[in-house]
This record gives structure tokens, C-alpha cells and sequence, in this order.
């Protein structure tokens, strides 16, 4: 009696256990299913390349997002990809800035062999020297990282 007991408490342990690391195990997405942009850039020495998908910006919105992370020497090659310089006779901007704009359907005017497609939201930090891409395809996605972001900066202010 004590012994079937026994092997029905480690049997729900391992089921417990297992199902834990189903969800506790990092899941990587196949290579054909990332962003255009990260291809590019994935092996690239000097920047860091991920691609996110259905990142979690609120409880309704999802967004695939590509991050890039240059070092020293990549990142120049990096801001001229992106249009990102900034002015010789400008001051970099004071530590975690973050500099977003996104190119609206209504007037993109970029060819479309260009490396931004149409309304992805860019997100660039200089102090860190990183990139997001934000892979949009609706307003509400818009809606909800420009809202993510505004509040969370509102929270680092009182926190101040």
C-alpha cells in the first residue's frame, strides 16, 4: 500500500516538474521565421542580434521586436544604416534617453529595397548603443508601445 503511494507522488512530481521546464525552457524561433533585419545583422561582428517574437507590451498587445546591440566599432555602421547620426556639433544625449519615431503608412516614402519596412517603430538608445525595431501591423500596436513608453518614463520621474 505504501509503495503505490509512493510511486503516485513521484509520478505527479516528475509530470509537475516536466511541465515546469516546458514552460521554464527558453523556446528559440526558427531562423526563416525572424525579421528581415535580423538576418542581416545576425552575423555581423561587433552587433548583437535578437529577434523577439510576439513581445508582451500590455495585456491585449503583442509585437515582434529585433534588437541590435553594437560594440564601439559597429556602431557608426549601424547609425548610418538607420539615419541615426547624430549632429557633429550635438552633445549626446543624457543617459537613458531613448530617441523613438516610426515611419506612418500614409507618407513612407523609403524605397522599398530598404532595409525599415513600413510603420515599424524605432526605438535607439546611444548611451547603450542599441536598436529596437518594433514590427508593427496595426494602430493599436502603435497606440500601446508609444502609451508602454510614456508611462514608464512618468514612473522614472517620481521615482527620481
Amino acid at each position: 500500500m505504501k509503495k503505490s503511494w509512493f510511486i503516485t507522488i513521484l509520478y505527479c512530481l516528475l509530470l509537475l516538474g516536466g511541465g515546469g521546464a516546458v514552460l521554464l525552457i527558453p523556446r528559440v524561433v526558427p531562423f526563416d521565421q525572424c525579421s528581415d533585419v535580423y538576418k542581416r545583422y545576425a552575423d555581423m561582428d561587433g552587433v548583437d542580434a535578437t529577434f523577439i517574437k510576439d513581445y508582451k507590451v500590455n495585456d491585449t498587445v503583442r509585437v515582434s521586436v529585433t534588437l541590435l546591440q553594437a560594440n564601439d566599432s559597429a556602431w557608426p555602421h549601424l547609425t548610418d544604416d538607420f539615419n541615426a547620426q547624430l549632429p557633429p556639433d550635438m552633445p549626446p544625449p543624457p543617459p537613458n534617453t531613448v530617441g523613438f519615431w516610426y515611419a506612418p503608412h500614409d507618407n513612407y516614402s523609403l524605397p522599398m529595397d530598404t532595409i525599415l519596412t513600413n510603420n515599424d517603430i524605432i526605438a535607439i538608445s546611444y548611451d547603450i548603443r542599441t536598436i529596437a525595431l518594433f514590427h508593427i501591423k496595426t494602430e493599436k500596436q502603435i497606440d500601446a508601445i508609444l502609451y508602454h513608453k510614456i508611462s514608464t518614463r512618468k514612473n522614472n520621474q517620481q521615482n527620481e
